[in-house]
Order: C-alpha cells, then sequence, then structure tokens
C-alpha cells in the first residue's frame, strides 16, 4: 500500500499574470529529476515512497565499499534510482485484468523468481506473470535510453534481475557475464526487500546479516553479500537509511561531473510519465500529450506568455502522475466505484503535487497539478476549494482534460463530436468548469 505526506493545501491565490511574464521552464538536471520521479515509480509499484531512494541509497553504499570507481558508482546510483521504469508498462494489462495489485507483481519479485509469483498467485495463465515481469527489465531499459540515460545505465536496468546462478531473467546470465554495477543493484534490491519487511528497523539490523547468507552464490554474487554483511554491522550505514533526509543525502552522494542544465530535460520527463499513466488508465498514451497540447494553446489565447503557456502544458502532462499510484483494475472499472475505491482515486491529485513539487523551481506548477479537479461548486476534490481559490492554471488545464476525454474513445462509450463536446463543457460551467475559460476554449475552438 503506498504512503506517504500528500502535501497540504498552499495559499491558493495567484500573482497577477503581468508579474508572471518572465517564468520559463526551469532548467534541471537528470539528477533533480531522477530523484523527484522515483517518487512516481514507487508509486507505481504500490511500494511505501522512499523504497527506491532507500535502494539507491544501499546501491551506493556498496558500490562504494566494493571500491568502485566515481564512472561506475555513478552508473548504479542512476541504474538503481530508475531500475524498474518499465514496471507500468508491463504490468498494467495483468493488473487490469486479473485484478491483481502491482505490489503483489513487481513487489515481491527480488526474493521470488516470475515462475514462484505465478504459482503462489494461482492464475490460469501462469505464463503471463512470467511474460509480464520478464518484458518489465527491457521495458525499462528502453524507458531509460528515451531519457537519455548513458548505456551502462540502460545495460543495469536490464540485467537487474540476472542471477549469480544463472536463473534469473531476462537473458539467463550467470556469474561474470552479468555487469558488476547490475549485481550490486541487484543485492541492494534484495537488501531493501528484506528490510522493508520487517516489522522495524531494530529487527531489520538484527536479521538482514543472516538473511543475504542465504542468497550468496545463488541469486547474488557471493563477494557482494560478503561486503553488503559488512555494511549491514554498520552504525552509520543504519543511520542514512532511516534519515528523513535521504533525498538530500542521495543528492550529495551522486558521484560524477557537474551535469549541464537543460530546459527541455523536464519536458521529455514529463512526456514519459504521463504517457505511464495513460497506460495504466488503459487508455491511449497520447491523451496527456493532447490535454496539454490544449491547454498551452489555451493559455496563449488567453494572453499568457509563452513562457508561461509552457509551464501550464507541463502542469497538464504531469496533471495526473499521481495515478500511477491508484490500482489499475479500479481506473479500469466501468461501473461506479465503491466508496473506498473513490477514496483511493481521489488521493491522485495529491501524489501528483506531492512529484511535482519535488522539481526545483516548479512549486507553482505542483499547486495547479494538485487542484486540477477542484470545481467552482465546490464539489470538487481534494480539498474541495470553491470559485476565487482555484488557480487559474489549474482551471485550464480541467477544461482541456475535459474536451479531450469527451472526444476520445473509450471502452464504454464512443469519443462525441467537437460540436456534442461544446455543448457538454457549456452545460459544466459554473459548477464543474470554470464559465470564462470555457468560453474562451469555445471561441479557441
Amino acid at each position: 500500500m503506498v504512503t506517504g505526506n500528500i502535501p497540504h493545501s498552499r495559499e491558493s491565490t495567484a500573482p497577477s499574470r503581468e508579474s508572471l511574464r518572465s517564468h520559463r521552464l526551469p532548467a534541471l538536471t537528470t539528477l533533480e529529476l531522477g530523484l523527484a520521479f522515483a517518487q512516481a515509480l514507487d508509486l507505481a509499484e504500490g511500494k511505501e515512497i522512499g523504497h527506491t531512494y532507500r535502494l539507491t541509497y544501499i546501491a551506493v553504499s556498496l558500490a562504494r565499499q566494493l571500491g568502485m570507481p566515481a564512472e561506475t558508482t555513478a552508473a548504479v546510483f542512476h541504474g538503481a534510482l530508475n531500475h524498474d521504469l518499465g514496471a507500468v508498462q508491463a504490468t498494467a494489462d495483468l493488473c487490469r485484468h486479473t485484478r491483481l495489485s502491482e505490489e503483489s507483481l513487481i513487489g515481491a519479485l527480488p526474493t521470488k523468481s516470475p515462475e514462484e509469483l505465478g504459482i503462489e498467485l494461482s492464475l490460469a495463465d501462469m505464463g503471463a506473470v512470467v511474460q509480464a515481469l520478464h518484458e518489465h527489465t527491457q521495458l525499462g531499459a528502453e524507458t531509460a535510453r528515451l531519457l537519455g540515460h548513458q548505456d551502462d545505465v540502460v545495460r543495469i536496468i536490464e540485467c537487474h534481475h540476472e542471477r549469480w546462478d544463472g536463473l534469473g531473467f531476462p537473458a539467463g546470465l550467470a556469474g561474470s557475464e552479468i555487469p558488476p554495477a547490475a549485481r550490486i543493484v541487484t543485492a541492494a534490491d534484495v537488501m531493501e526487500s528484506i528490510i522493508s519487511s520487517e516489522k522495524s528497523g531494530l529487527s531489520a539490523r538484527r536479521n538482514l546479516v543472516a538473511e543475504l547468507a542465504a542468497h550468496a552464490g545463488n541469486a547474488l554474487d557471493p563477494e557482494v553479500v560478503m561486503v553488503a554483511r559488512e555494511l549491514a554491522r554498520s552504525d552509520e550505514f543504519w543511520l542514512g537509511l532511516y534519515d528523513e533526509r535521504l533525498p538530500q543525502t542521495l543528492a550529495r552522494l551522486c558521484p560524477g561531473p557537474d551535469e549541464k542544465r537543460d530546459r527541455r530535460r523536464i519536458v521529455k520527463y514529463a512526456e514519459v510519465f504521463a504517457d505511464m499513466a495513460d497506460i495504466k488508465r488503459g487508455i491511449a498514451a497520447v491523451h496527456s500529450r493532447q490535454a496539454a497540447e490544449w491547454a498551452e494553446r489555451l493559455a496563449i489565447a488567453m494572453g499568457y506568455s509563452k513562457g508561461r503557456a509552457e509551464l501550464v502544458r507541463l502542469g497538464a502532462l504531469l496533471r495526473d502522475v499521481g495515478l500511477l499510484g491508484v490500482p489499475a483494475y479500479i481506473l479500469a472499472k466501468p461501473d461506479i466505484l465503491s466508496v473506498t475505491e473513490m477514496l483511493i482515486m481521489r488521493r491522485h491529485p495529491g501524489y501528483s503535487q506531492m512529484v511535482v513539487d519535488a522539481l526545483p523551481g516548479l512549486e507553482e506548477v505542483a499547486a495547479w497539478a494538485g487542484r486540477h479537479h477542484e470545481r467552482p461548486d465546490g464539489k470538487g476534490y481534494p480539498e474541495m476549494l470553491g470559485e476565487g481559490e482555484i488557480p487559474e492554471e489549474a482551471s485550464i488545464i480541467a477544461v482541456a482534460d475535459v474536451f479531450v476525454a469527451l472526444t476520445t474513445e473509450r471502452p464504454y462509450r464512443s469519443a462525441l463530436s467537437v460540436d456534442d463536446a461544446k455543448a457538454v463543457l457549456l452545460g459544466a460551467t459554473g459548477s464543474q468548469l470554470d464559465a470564462a475559460i470555457v468560453d474562451a476554449f469555445i471561441s479557441l475552438l
């Protein structure tokens, strides 16, 4: 079950548009983006927020203890931070059709094989489980390459479920055939899984050394296990692992030369994670991109500067990244959601805000993403804000989102024509949607 702090309401009174003319996309590093979107990957797996941070901390600690060169340690860092990039694409269909939770599939992997999981989950088509789990490493590697990661990082993601005894996947590599950096990330994944399964940090520390010994020579490289057991006896290691400032610690631990800052890098990440959210919903991986394009056009039509309109587009792309934290079978349910399912669904804007808020310079955009389901009549969520309390940018995103949803075919209905969609938008003015923004959008159409 996903846990973590969802941000509370901030001051919602938007600054005047004139004062925001100079705002533009921030220039961010791969490190800053990786640390923020690691939370989205935790959401996608149904893990507690912080799982990926802990795994990365363990992996880097192992690499340093093993005396790995800075270049290899840097690859370990980014490979660990992005190790399950392919989980959503690989498992969304299976989770939708079987009503399995994402955690039950991906979460048990480090200590169980896909075949064991297939038997344990008692599915008629065990082959579907095995295929999905095998695919997630390859899809993760492809996604990492799309995001601009180096070949050594891509290779770690591809190989992080290979086993020392050759019984891993996807290629069945054994021993020294597995890249050393991938062996480290594999060990870190197993260690984090063992630690998180314990009731407390004290019991984790007490049991970790013995449990690691059972994996030496089969799942894990014996040399890495020996170093991991030494690390598990260190006070410094445990203090760092449970430090609430772990993301800041990771930023300091990241080796390698300082990266060039790039304003377009955030757009690529936003598009990739927007596609993931669409895939998890079972809709074409273009919905969020189309909504973002309409939101940007509408912002420009309403007099926003190019830079400000780009930020609105970014907010629209990332508005639903929090849906990664909602089980796929709930997202795909054609019937009315139960009260519990609705409560789970209504968390997603807060999750979106949490992820975007971790990106330096995008605090305002985070608030827009967190409020795009608020309504002028006060019946929206998650905070039931009313007219005058909702940022204009969030209302722009909402109108664009609704229009694209209406004009896109869904499993339970055909796409509406533009004229019919206009009629629905006009009927929602003043209640679900801001009347002035709907009028501006109709004029734009």
